[in-house]
């Protein structure tokens, strides 16, 4: 299988877990998204193991990109965001299985062990940040890790006046009364989630 994860200690620590079952192989490793197609392409692997937060790109949309390219491809979402949220946006983007990072490399081996283990959230709903397109969401992430509103645009390749917008609709979406209440609940989510200390 081919690990996506753009944390080296992190990524080196499931590799380790995976390369020590018997059963089990990792046949490459990447931090970045445009890699991972291309190393998807050349050792069409059993599974992929994604991560949703890369440095160079967005997680789900390398997850909707390894579907179209490799439709057999079994995908799994392992992340640090929160499952309640993210869990139904992976699946839709066209994962198989969505496992927090919390749970640790067991839960990994087990997804990788039972093809039909079936996915679930840890909570029931999606909470409160379900209205927000994927679009925003990532906007959102963004401003919670920190990030003006030109630094958002840089890192999403959008103008500085469609991040404005985004944000004007994140916003009213969720009832922030102002632009620091908006940078404030996303700097606690980013808090809540381990992104930021």
């Amino acid at each position: 299988m081919l690990v996506v994860d753009d944390h080296p200690l992190f990524r080196a620590g499931v590799v380790a877990a995976i390369g020590g079952e018997p059963d089990l192989e990792v046949c490459g490793e990447t931090a970045e998204a445009h890699a991972a197609r291309a190393l998807a392409a050349r050792l069409q692997p059993d599974a992929v193991i994604v991560d949703l937060m890369l440095q160079d790109d967005d997680g789900l949309k390398l997850v909707r990109e390894l579907r179209s390219d490799l439709p057999r491809l079994r995908i799994i979402v392992l992340s640090m965001l929160d499952p309640a949220v993210y869990l139904p946006r992976a699946l839709q983007a066209g994962a198989n299985f969505f496992v927090s990072k919390l749970e640790g490399a067991a839960a990994i081996i087990a997804v990788l062990r039972r093809p039909g283990l079936p996915v679930r959230p840890s909570r029931p709903t999606e909470g409160e940040f379900a209205i927000l397109s994927e679009r925003e969401l990532q906007v959102f992430i963004q401003l919670g890790l920190g990030r003006s509103t030109q630094e958002v645009a840089a890192a999403l390749g959008l103008s500085i006046k469609t991040i404005e917008t985004h944000r004007e609709n994140i916003k009213g979406k969720l009832g922030l009364p102002h632009a620091n209440a908006l940078v404030a609940r996303a700097a606690l989510w980013a808090r809540e989630q381990g992104l930021v200390r």
